[in-house]
């Protein structure tokens, strides 16, 4: 039990610093919609930011879902 506990830690560590990124990754992307950059590099910048954004929104993801099971399984440990 302890180490679930020890475990939701680190995954609301995680979930805790990834949502800044994601802010600033999110003004990152709309910045390059609104700039006057040459068209390939826009949408090369485009591309990549927005695969970075859905690979840290699917860490959020995952760790929500972890830290939801893992509390599933303490309580189950706890009856």
């Amino acid at each position: 039990m302890k180490h679930l506990e020890e475990e939701n830690k680190n995954l609301i560590s995680l979930r805790t610093s990834l949502v800044p990124v994601i802010v600033v990754l999110t003004g990152g992307i709309i910045g390059i919609i609104l700039s006057d950059i040459n068209i390939i590099l826009k949408v090369i910048l485009l591309i990549l930011g927005s695969y970075f954004e859905y690979l840290f929104i699917g860490n959020i993801v995952y760790a929500n879902n972890k830290i939801s099971e893992n509390i599933g399984e303490i309580k189950n440990e706890c009856k």
